[in-house]
């Protein structure tokens, strides 16, 4: 079965072949395409950014999800990002605060750099550590935003990794205005106000 979630601000579309009846369909938007009728579909529209928006399921019928998706990607600028769920000896869990959210490091790819390879950079410049690995890949998230006169739909590949420092240096320049050490005592709360693409990847993920 396939899903792809993606989400804006304030609503997700989801692009899925997996049966309904297997899905939360709780106050959402339902639409069912097929191979004759998926290129009408005005994804550009679902997608446009609006608060309370219901969220809405894409439902295939016949064809592969990923043609759907594929569509989909084609009216967007696509852009690939990277970073990791990092946690420390004390099984903590790092996370930055930044645009008045809570968020996880992570950033643009460069050209010629390998994916994981861009979630240890980005991760090490925007909180100053060094020793760093990754320890298994998380997921990836797909999100919509418009920026400087563009769409753009923005795939994150997110890793978990480990350090054995403590010591933390938010990249101010980066707009990065803390960055804490989360216990479980205070997950919830921090959870609560991340963006939704994040949101959405943390619920479905074992923190502690």
């Amino acid at each position: 079965m396939q899903k792809y979630n993606i989400f804006t601000k304030y609503h997700s579309v989801c692009i899925t072949n997996q049966p309904l009846k297997t899905l939360n369909v709780d106050d959402k938007q339902i639409i069912e395409c097929d191979k004759n009728n998926f290129l009408q579909i005005p994804f550009l529209s679902l997608l446009e950014e609006k608060p309370n928006k219901k969220s809405i399921i894409v439902y295939v019928a016949d064809i592969d999800a990923s043609i759907v998706f594929l569509h989909v990607i084609k009216s967007y600028v696509f852009v690939q990002a990277a970073g990791g769920l990092v946690r420390n000896h004390n099984n903590q869990l790092l996370f930055i605060f930044r645009n008045r959210k809570w968020d996880l490091p992570k950033g643009h790819r460069e050209v010629g750099e390998e994916i994981d390879q861009t979630a240890l950079r980005e991760v090490r410049e925007e909180c100053g550590l060094n020793d760093l690995e990754i320890v298994s890949q998380l997921g990836i998230t797909y999100h919509t935003y418009y920026m400087n006169g563009r769409h753009e739909l923005k795939e994150t590949h997110w890793y978990n990794m480990k350090t054995s420092e403590m010591e933390l240096i938010a990249q101010k320049e980066e707009g990065i205005e803390k960055a804490e050490w989360i216990g479980k005592d205070k997950i919830d709360e921090v959870v609560a106000d991340c963006f939704l693409s994040l949101r959405d990847l943390l619920d479905n993920t074992e923190l502690f």
